[in-house]
């Protein structure tokens, strides 16, 4: 018996398992059986691509999603490191085993949130342009969670091409903020 992601896992002759909590007692759940668990709750919450995808977004929802699964003993950290998909962001070990999209890992999505959206940061000042692109490049080394947390705004880039101020300077920062998030996650 083993240890992945924070759950634990048995790897014996007659498959992989991990143990969960059910009905009070620990039980093994076959893998399968575990990352069909967590996709249809998932689904159950965003049934379209594009659901899923407003809700990720959403920082508020996205939490409540995963506390969700962690409340029913479903860790997706777990499957996803068992699927070998580390480089992945949830959002694409989500969409592709939930809504078949392709899965980008984390520098892909990056890049092509900075390649696909030249226009749009052509369109605006340049230091809010410099901010939005860095936000590429922090989900590259981060995944979603690196877009929301304080520690952002101290990245030398964004802190130096003025930050939150920088992103005020073409409207609400929030919003810019969803809009980019949209932007990096509408890439499949």
């Amino acid at each position: 018996m083993g240890e992945i992601g924070g759950q634990p896992v048995i790897i014996n002759p007659e498959g992989r398992f991990i143990l969960c909590l059910r009905d009070g007692r620990e039980t093994p759940v076959p893998v399968d059986e575990y990352r069909r668990e967590i996709i249809q709750r998932v689904l159950s919450e965003a049934h379209s691509l594009s659901d899923f995808r407003s809700l990720w977004i959403e920082a508020q929802r996205r939490r409540q999603l995963i506390e969700h699964l962690l409340g029913a003993d479903l860790n997706p950290e777990t499957i996803r490191e068992i699927d070998q998909m580390r480089e992945f962001d949830l959002f694409d070990f989500f969409g592709h085993h939930g809504y078949k999209a392709r899965a980008l890992r984390q520098h892909e999505r990056g890049e092509l949130y900075i390649s696909g959206n030249e226009d749009w940061f052509a369109s605006m000042e340049p230091k809010a342009a410099t901010v939005l692109r860095c936000f590429g490049n922090q989900f590259a080394y981060g995944g979603t969670d690196a877009l929301e947390t304080t520690a952002l705004w101290e990245v030398p880039e964004i802190r130096m091409a003025g930050g939150m101020n920088a992103l005020r300077s073409i409207g609400s920062p929030a919003q810019i903020m969803l809009d980019a998030k949209g932007r990096l996650f509408g890439y499949d």
